[in-house]
This record gives C-alpha cells, sequence and structure tokens, in this order.
C-alpha cells in the first residue's frame, strides 16, 4: 500500500482523450507568465528604432557673417540617417493629425527660428533654442517614457555638436585677438616701409610696362601683314605651280603630237613625190606631142608662102598653148606641183629632224616645262611652311600684345592698389588701437544667457502632453486586465450555460441570455466598484469621467461575451483554461505597456486582432483629452468591441443548440474542474 496513493491520482489522468492533455496543459501553464510575458517584453529598448516618429523642420536658418546655417535641415537629416528611432520627416498638419490618430507616438519640431536661436551667442538678446516634444499620452504611457528618453538623447546629441561648435568659436576667437593685435601692430610699420618702396618701383614697371605694349603692338602689326603677304605668296605659287603642270602636260603632248605629225608628214612628202614623177612624165609626154608640130612649124616657113608662113604662126601658137596649158613643162600645175614638192619635203625635215629649228624648239620648251614645274612645287612646299610660320608669329605677337596691355593695366592697377596700400597702412597704424571695441563684449545682465546659449544652446520645450504618474499611464491596461479577470472569475462561479434553461426548449439565444444577462450585471458591478477605487481612493481623474465608466462597463459586456463562449464551447474545465491563456496573450499584445513595434513580429501581428487593444485604446480616450476630429480610435474601439461581444455571443448560441443533445461525457466529464 502507497502511504501517498500518489499512482492513484496519476491513473485518473490516464483514461480518455482529454485527462492527458489536461495534465500537459497544466505543466505548460507557468509558460503563459514566466515564457510569453519574458518573450514579449525581452528587448524593448533595443527596438526603439521601429517606433515611428514624426520630425518636423520649420526651421527658415540664419545667415550669420555671410554664411547660412540650417541647423534644423542638418539634424533632421541625422536622425533619419542615425534611426535611434524610425524617424519620419512629415509637415506639421501631418505630424498634428499622426500624434493625434496614433500613427506616430510623438513628434519632434525645430521651430523657425531653431537656428538663429541656437548661434545668437552674440547677439544683444542672445537666448536658448527650443526643440518642441509633443505627445499624447493617449498613445501609451510607456511610449511617452521611450520618448522622452529619445528626446534626451537628441537634445545631449544636439547640444554636444552646437556646443562644441559655439564655445569653439568664442574660444578661438579670444585666443587669437591678443595675438593678432601684436602682429598686426608690427606688421602695420613693416607695410608701410615697404609700401613706399613698393609704389617707386611700381611706377618704374608701369612706364616700362608701357614702351614695351606700344613696341610690341608694332611688331604684332608687322606680323599680322607679314601673314597676309605669305598667304598672297603662297596662293600665287599655287596658281602658277598648276599653270606649269598644265603646260609640261600640254608640250609632252605636243611633242607626242609632233612625232605623229612628222610620220603622216613623211608619208605625205613621199606621196607628193610620187605625184611630182608621174605628172612630170605626162608633162614630158605632152612635150612629145609639139615635137612634130615644131617640125611641121619649120617646114611650113621654109616655104615662104605666106600662107605657109600663117599656118606656121597657128602652129606655134598651138605649141604654145600645149606646153602652157594642162601639165604641160611651163604650165602653172607643174609649177605648183614643183613647189608642194618642195613644202612637203621641208614640211617633214622640220617635224622630224632635231636639228630642225621647229623641233629643236619644242623639244627646248618641254623640257623647260617640266623644269618650271618641279621648281614652282618646291617653291609652294616652301611657301606654305612659311604661312604656317607668319601665321604662328602673328598668333605669339597677339597673345604677347594682349599679355603686354594687361601687364601695362596690372602695373597701373598696382601703382594705384599702392598709393591706397601706402594710405591703408598708415591707417591700419592709427586703427588698430580702435579694434578693441570690436571684441565682443557681454553685458552683465546678459551673461547668464551667453552662458547658458554656449554650454546648452537647445532645451526641450514639451508643446502638448507631459510624462504623467506610472500609475496613471499603466492604468488602462490593469483595468482591462482586471475586468477579464473578472468575467473569468463570474464564471467560475456561474453556470454558462443553465441546464434547465436548455432542457426548457426555448430558444439558444434566450438560453444563451439567461446565463449572460445576469454575468454582465455582476460585470457592471465590478466596473462600477473597479471605477469608484480608481477614482476616490486611488486618485485617478479622468479627463472625462463618464466615458471612462462607461468604456469600463462596455469592455465588461465584451469581456463577459467572450469567456462565456470559451466556456460554453470548449467546455468549463477546458474554456478556464483557454481564458487564463487567452488573457495572457491579450496583456502582452494589447500595447498596454510596450508599443507594439518593439515587440515581436507575432505579437504585432495579434495586436490588430487583440480584444484588449480596443478597450485599452478607449480607456485611454477616457482619461486623456484627445482631439476627436482627428483621433478615431474611441469610436473604432467601440465598434471593435461590440462586434466583437456579439460574435462570440453568436458561438455561445451555436453550442447552446449542441447541448440539446445529451452525450456520454455529460455523465462521466474525463476531467472536471
Amino acid at each position: 500500500m502507497n502511504l501517498f496513493h500518489i499512482g492513484t491520482e496519476f491513473r485518473r489522468f490516464g483514461h480518455g482523450k482529454l485527462p492527458p492533455i489536461a495534465i500537459v496543459v497544466i505543466m505548460l501553464m507557468p509558460l503563459l507568465f514566466g515564457g510569453l510575458f519574458v518573450w514579449s517584453y525581452w528587448d524593448p529598448i533595443g527596438h526603439l528604432n521601429k517606433l515611428p516618429v514624426a520630425v518636423v523642420n520649420s526651421d527658415t536658418g540664419v545667415t550669420k557673417e555671410g554664411k547660412t546655417i540650417n541647423a534644423g535641415e542638418q539634424i533632421t537629416h541625422s536622425l533619419v540617417d542615425q534611426q535611434q528611432a524610425k524617424f519620419i520627416e512629415v509637415s506639421a498638419d501631418q505630424a498634428r493629425k499622426g500624434i493625434a490618430d496614433g500613427t506616430y507616438y510623438f513628434a519632434i519640431e525645430f521651430p523657425t527660428d531653431f537656428s538663429q536661436a541656437a548661434t545668437s551667442v552674440k547677439d544683444p538678446q542672445p537666448h536658448q533654442a527650443k526643440l518642441n516634444a509633443v505627445y499624447n499620452n493617449a498613445n501609451g504611457f510607456l511610449a511617452t517614457m521611450l520618448g522622452n528618453q529619445v528626446v534626451g538623447r537628441v537634445l545631449a546629441a544636439v547640444n554636444e555638436n552646437l556646443g562644441s561648435q559655439v564655445a569653439n568659436q568664442l574660444l578661438v576667437g579670444f585666443n587669437t585677438i591678443g595675438q593678432g593685435l601684436g602682429a598686426a601692430a608690427d606688421g602695420a610699420g613693416q607695410l608701410a616701409d615697404g609700401s613706399h618702396k613698393a609704389h617707386d618701383g611700381a611706377d618704374k614697371l608701369a612706364d616700362g610696362s608701357t614702351q614695351l605694349n606700344n613696341g610690341l603692338q608694332q611688331a604684332n602689326d608687322g606680323a599680322h601683314k607679314l601673314y597676309d603677304g605669305a598667304g598672297q605668296l603662297d596662293q600665287g605659287i599655287h596658281t602658277a605651280s598648276n599653270g606649269a603642270d598644265a603646260l609640261a602636260d600640254g608640250l609632252t603632248k605636243l611633242n607626242a603630237a609632233t612625232d605623229t605629225l612628222g610620220n603622216g608628214a613623211g608619208q605625205v612628202s613621199a606621196g607628193v613625190d610620187k605625184l611630182v614623177g608621174v605628172a612630170q612624165q605626162a608633162s614630158d609626154a605632152q612635150a612629145q606631142l609639139t615635137v612634130p608640130l615644131v617640125n611641121l612649124s619649120a617646114q611650113l616657113r621654109a616655104t615662104g608662102i605666106p600662107q605657109a608662113i600663117d599656118l606656121a604662126n597657128s602652129a606655134d601658137g598651138i605649141i604654145n598653148s600645149i606646153n602652157t596649158a594642162g601639165i604641160g613643162p611651163q604650165s602653172d600645175m607643174m609649177t605648183q606641183l614643183s613647189k608642194l614638192r618642195n613644202g612637203a619635203s621641208e614640211i617633214h625635215r622640220q617635224l622630224s629632224d632635231p636639228t630642225a629649228q621647229y623641233r629643236a624648239g619644242i623639244n627646248s620648251a618641254t623640257e623647260g616645262a617640266q623644269k618650271l614645274s618641279t621648281g614652282l612645287h618646291q617653291l609652294s612646299d616652301g611657301s606654305e611652311k612659311l604661312v604656317i610660320g607668319t601665321k604662328t608669329l602673328a598668333d605669339g605677337t597677339t597673345k604677347l600684345s594682349a599679355g603686354s596691355q594687361q601687364l601695362t593695366v596690372g602695373a597701373s592697377q598696382l601703382s594705384s592698389g599702392l598709393v591706397r596700400l601706402d594710405e591703408g597702412a598708415s591707417e591700419l597704424s592709427l586703427k588698430l588701437g580702435e579694434s578693441k571695441d570690436k571684441i565682443p563684449q557681454f553685458p552683465d545682465d546678459t551673461i547668464a544667457d551667453s552662458a547658458r546659449n554656449v554650454s546648452t544652446p537647445v532645451a526641450e520645450n514639451v508643446a502638448r502632453d507631459s510624462l504623467s504618474l506610472f500609475g496613471l499611464g499603466l492604468a488602462p491596461m490593469f483595468i482591462a486586465l482586471g475586468l477579464f479577470m473578472g468575467g473569468t472569475v463570474t464564471f467560475m462561479l456561474m453556470r454558462p450555460l443553465q441546464r434547465r434553461v436548455v432542457d426548457s426548449g426555448v430558444t439558444p439565444f434566450r438560453v444563451v441570455l439567461a446565463s449572460y444577462i445576469p454575468a454582465v450585471i455582476v460585470g457592471f458591478c465590478q466596473a462600477t466598484i473597479m471605477f469608484l477605487v480608481q477614482r476616490y481612493a486611488i486618485g485617478l481623474q479622468a479627463h472625462n469621467e463618464f466615458l471612462l465608466w462607461a468604456a469600463m462597463c462596455l469592455t465588461s459586456m465584451c469581456f463577459m461575451a467572450i469567456t462565456q463562449g470559451l466556456n460554453t464551447v470548449f467546455g468549463s474545465t477546458v474554456g478556464r483554461v483557454l481564458c487564463i491563456a487567452f488573457m495572457s496573450l491579450q496583456i502582452v499584445s494589447s500595447g498596454g505597456l510596450y508599443p507594439p513595434e518593439t515587440q515581436p513580429a507575432p505579437l504585432r501581428w495579434f495586436h490588430t486582432f487583440d480584444p484588449m487593444t480596443y478597450s485599452v485604446n478607449i480607456l485611454r480616450q477616457a482619461i486623456y483629452p484627445t482631439d476627436v476630429a482627428l483621433d478615431h480610435r474611441a469610436v473604432q474601439g467601440v465598434s471593435v468591441l461590440i462586434f466583437i461581444g456579439a460574435l462570440f455571443l453568436l458561438f455561445s448560441t451555436i453550442a447552446a443548440m449542441r447541448e440539446r443533445q445529451m452525450k456520454m461525457k455529460d455523465f462521466h466529464p474525463e476531467v472536471a474542474v
């Protein structure tokens, strides 16, 4: 027999399906607080870079000593880049709306005079720059507290940066004032002596530069004329060269044509010789025809008869006609043929014989034209080089002339400047004594402001909600937690469904209301008691106390519906365990403690569907003053809680329909609490 009967108790959980599961659930229950809570709030500070914060840069900048300073823009870019939080640069209207509706947890604004105030240490009325921090306690207590920490870090970084710059300017200025005045006093005397000598040298330089400029101007004019003449010469040589090439080509062709013509003339001369030979034979034959007539004429004259003599005269006339007509020996044709033969022979000799006057002249002209073309080509190459050289010379003299003009102007300006320098050096020596008036002087009544501006250029200005009491900030979450716990305990004492009502045959919804309405009455009492304790015992003064009490009552109604639904659907034993588990999950996902952006991704996802999220929101809306026109979370929270309550009443109604059928487990439950 076992003294402690341990085995008997454990054997009770060994039968059926639910008992083993129940013992496992019991073992895991501590993890709801020891595991889930630790995991949810493991490192919220390390996830501040996910916290959306609005940054408004209204700074218009300032111009100091010719330099434009826009500290607001520089710091805004630095904040966005460093990401100590999720800084988002927006306009003032966007920031105001975003803070009101919870898009941004808080906002930082650099006002219009931020740069002017941060650099006002030397101004007649120095003052600190203000960094406006705008919080909304309705976005969560710890969000505001974390925002304070972030703003503190930003202020420290800004003050360190701007403070070091302002202090550095002042300290460097004061350290160098004494050294500068001493060095300036010594240098003023040396400057005065040197300026006298420099002035004399500058006058001589001005005279010499003027003479140099005149000479260079003449040289420049001559160089340009030389360049123009060289260009004209080059063009003429190019033209002559082209003509010489054409002449050489023409004479070469003429020489070749002369050879051809000489050959033709030889052929013509030979033909003429043949023609004259044939004509001579014909002339000799024609002359033979006159021999009988000559003999006849002689015989007739020998008779002495007058009539015979007349006949002889007639015969002589005929003989003369034969000799002078046609191709007779004394005819014009034979004379012309003889001249033609002599002329053709002479033409052939002039065209073909190198010693002939014409052919020798043609050969000499061709050879001379070729030499002329070659020489003109060489002359053209030289003229091109001459043009390039004269162009370079003209460009150089132009630049040299321009430089000499600048030198002349500069020398004149130098001379004038040295005159002013001489005057200024003397004046400098006198003005150094007056420089002490330019050293920054801080009146006694502004020394404290100047010192504050140097040490801490920027101060925080809370433009809206300030950090509330710790208990006030966490009150919405703990009120919601207490009301859900009240609902859970209520249905530990009350039955989620009354068997007598179920068996009476009324509609399932009336069965649900038979248990829900008494629970709601208890819930109203719980909410009222909690409200009175919060208000008069603890001292929680809400902005709208009636709205706070109404929000607590609505939250209780919703949570009563949830706990009744879980107990009705899953049974009292499992339902009570689920109520505790669901309560734990709601607490860590509601955003009532840390902003959901700093928590793990699964909890951020469930935050949207968490009933306690909307309960916390409407409780915050009642406790803190909010702008209803911009912040719709109160209306949203009421709507969601009513919807969730109605949804779980529907689940309870469906479960009531199921309960009309009795099962064996109803007579012998596997697990009972």
